[in-house]
């Protein structure tokens, strides 16, 4: 028999698995309600980079969760875009940094902000108590991942 604890665990692991989900449904439906065809990697490259500041491009892809080819394609892209420029990194002369540029900032703002208008409209009924509550629940989720991560 389960203690009331592992009852606990057990409710929180379905929950955040479903919240998973959710997200991943909340990302499809602003691809589609948008019309996006970038990669979402791509989105996740730049944004990692705009967190975590300069990385070579082993790191970028730890963080990104892709494989190393496939974020040396991705990477190619965003430079020349110029979203994305590259630095001979000053404590190794064999590697590289990769760091977001103005523009790269800029288009990752428009994308979120896109992104962000095509789910406003979901969610435009929310009561005040609604709005606490998802407001306090993103505070909660970031501040645990931002304290896993350390």
């Amino acid at each position: 028999m389960r203690n009331n604890e592992g009852h606990e665990d057990d409710e929180v692991a379905e929950l955040l698995v479903r919240l998973i989900n959710i997200s991943n449904r909340l990302a499809r439906y602003a691809a589609h309600a948008t019309g996006e065809r970038t990669s979402p990697a791509t989105w996740r490259a730049l944004s990692v980079l705009r967190e975590k500041g300069p990385l070579r491009l082993g790191v970028l892809a730890d963080h990104c969760r892709v494989r190393q080819p496939t974020m040396t394609v991705i990477v190619e892209s965003l430079l020349s875009s110029g979203y994305v420029e590259r630095r001979p990194d000053p404590d190794d002369g064999r590697a590289n940094l990769h760091e977001l540029t103005a523009e790269g900032e800029a288009a990752l703002d428009d994308w979120r902000s896109r992104i962000g208008s095509a789910l406003t409209p979901l969610f435009t009924d929310l009561s005040e108590h609604e709005r606490t509550l998802l407001a306090d629940s993103v505070r909660l989720l970031d501040g645990r991942l931002r304290r896993g991560e350390a």
